[in-house]
């Protein structure tokens, strides 16, 4: 219950700081956007690749990280429903900080030899929080949640590439309608785009290149409550690349993958007492779109800043008869941009159209928040 308690605190702070004039919470200027739960991993291929997973060879999983690979996926030719794919993730999420905590997903496409289509359910169940007043007097319990639906177009182009366009709808209820400090919170209805591209570069040779790049989460800014300042949503752009070398005659598959990743929001700036800004860019004079491009060019300390808030993502597949799988990664954050740094392991098996991916995080650090994380997925992959 302590637990909870801060929870709600914090949470309630962090909306105060963000009406109120100055407060510095975010010293290290990590960024920060709205419905960070968008660009959670939640497939446990790419959660056991460090999280990468934007390049890898497609699977039924792809819808989750790059929806444009699904067009490349070989229809096994035996079964009427050949060209249908279904898979359900599930993570416990922050079990060290909070129990309830859960991340769950659902993907359901239909791929062609040119198109490919479906949706992609997300679901963030954040737990119970106790939420209180100005004066810390207890005002109720309630049980947060966020969800998203997006729905996705695929099209095989020539020269092997592919390009998938997406729409989603999110909504997000962390606390409800509370006051405190004469704010009041809200749920939030969003829509934000989503653009996907991809490259196989697979043939008859022992080894090929895929590549890739998504920009996810486009669309203009939110508010979480009744005050003028609004935040904006996490855009993320994700550059992949993986490399495959065939191994035996059996044709077993070794995979490194290594995939660079960018927030695109602005750089808080640096504010004295009377929130004036005496180093970087007014945050409130970008829009939700203009921050594509814009949030490159925010950081007080320039461009050096900038390349500090890219993370990076490095993992290891060998495949075995197409029937086994072993993963290894490692995902790593600039020390002075969240600092948060970890090792994954997985597994995977497939047995004729089903298949269960498991992977399991190793913080590198003690009573790191993300300790014991595990993520299942199980699919129905009529796919060769």
């Amino acid at each position: 219950m302590k637990n909870l308690k801060m929870i709600g605190f914090l949470f309630l702070v962090s909306l105060q700081s963000m009406a109120q004039a100055y407060t510095p919470v975010n010293t290290q200027r990590v960024l920060i956007g709205a419905f960070p739960f968008q660009n959670f991993t939640y497939d446990a291929r790419s959660a056991a690749l460090g999280e990468a997973g934007i390049a890898i060879s497609p699977n039924v999983n792809s819808a989750l990280m790059n929806p444009a690979k699904l067009v490349f996926l070989n229809q096994d030719s035996t079964r009427k429903a050949k060209n249908v794919g279904v898979s359900l993730h599930y993570t416990p999420y922050y079990r060290n900080l909070i129990q309830g905590m859960n991340l769950y997903a659902l993907n359901l496409f239909q791929a062609k030899e040119k198109t490919a289509y479906g949706f992609v359910v997300k679901y963030f169940d954040a737990g119970n929080v106790v939420i209180y007043g100005d004066n810390r007097e207890f005002i109720k319990n309630f049980h947060s949640k966020e969800f998203s639906i997006n729905g996705f177009y695929s099209l095989k182009l020539r020269h092997n590439n592919s390009i998938s366009v997406g729409l989603k709808y999110i909504y997000s209820n962390l606390s409800a309608h509370s006051t405190t400090q004469n704010v009041t919170t809200k749920p939030i209805n969003a829509i934000a785009g989503d653009l996907c591209f991809y490259h196989d570069g697979k043939n008859t040779k022992e080894h090929w290149l895929n590549y890739g790049a998504s920009l996810t989460n486009i669309g203009g800014k939110v508010s979480y409550g009744d005050y003028s300042k609004r935040t904006f949503q996490p855009t993320l752009l994700k550059l992949g690349a993986a490399q495959n070398f065939i191994l035996g005659k059996k044709q077993n598959v070794l995979m490194f993958t290594v995939d660079a990743n960018k927030l695109l929001v602005p750089t808080p700036s640096v504010r004295n007492i009377n929130n004036e800004v005496i180093a970087g860019v007014n945050e409130e004079n970008i829009t939700g779109i203009g921050t594509i491009f814009q949030s490159w060019g925010t950081a007080p300390d320039g461009l050096r800043e900038t390349m500090r808030e890219i993370t990076f993502s490095l993992g290891t597949e060998f495949q075995f008869r197409e029937f086994l799988y072993a993963r290894v990664g490692y995902h790593t954050q600039n020390k002075r941009k969240g600092d948060i740094h970890y090792f994954t392991l997985g597994l995977g098996g497939k047995f004729k159209n089903f298949g269960l991916d498991l992977a399991y995080l190793i913080p590198n650090k003690r009573n790191q928040i993300l300790a014991n994380t595990f993520r299942v997925s199980l699919n129905y992959c009529p796919f060769k």
